[in-house]
């Protein structure tokens, strides 16, 4: 699964650390959308993990077993997906991953999950990002994407 704004992590704020985990993730969100793959690199944490995007569609094969399973830093598919699209399109941005639906940013401490998705005619797009503020920075933590054929 850009804008003018910077894409680099953002500094967490105590007073409203839901706004500043927002911010962290928006900021992401629009490196992807301009393909800025030194700075989508720099939202994880070193320890991040990640289940790539898998499209679930009545009758559909699905993908090798292992390709499903938990991987260590930024998903795949996200990376590939960065690496192709200036080649093929103008930009930036390229796409427009930035712009969600639903968003909800749950904060426990130093922890902030985020939920939100894509929806399209054709497709839904869940994801759920966990933050981790490391220091004064939310870092990703783990990204879990998965698509729906509609």
């Amino acid at each position: 699964l850009g804008l003018a704004l910077t894409a680099a992590p953002v500094a967490a704020a105590g007073e409203n650390d839901a706004a500043s985990a927002e911010a962290a993730l928006r900021a992401f969100l629009r490196s992807f959308a301009n393909c800025d793959l030194p700075a989508m690199e720099a939202a994880f944490a070193p320890d991040a993990t990640s289940f790539d995007a898998l499209t679930a569609s009545a009758g559909a094969a699905l993908p090798a077993k292992d390709s499903m399973k938990r991987h260590p830093g930024m998903p795949l598919t996200m990376r590939r997906i960065a690496e192709r699209l200036p080649k093929e399109r103008p930009g930036p941005p390229y796409h427009r991953p930035d712009l969600i639906d639903d968003l909800l940013v749950q904060v426990v401490g130093d922890v902030a999950i985020c939920a939100f998705h894509f929806d399209s005619p054709n497709r839904l797009g869940r994801r759920t990002i966990v933050l981790a503020r490391r220091g004064s920075t939310w870092r990703i933590l783990h990204l879990h994407a998965s698509n729906l054929q509609l």
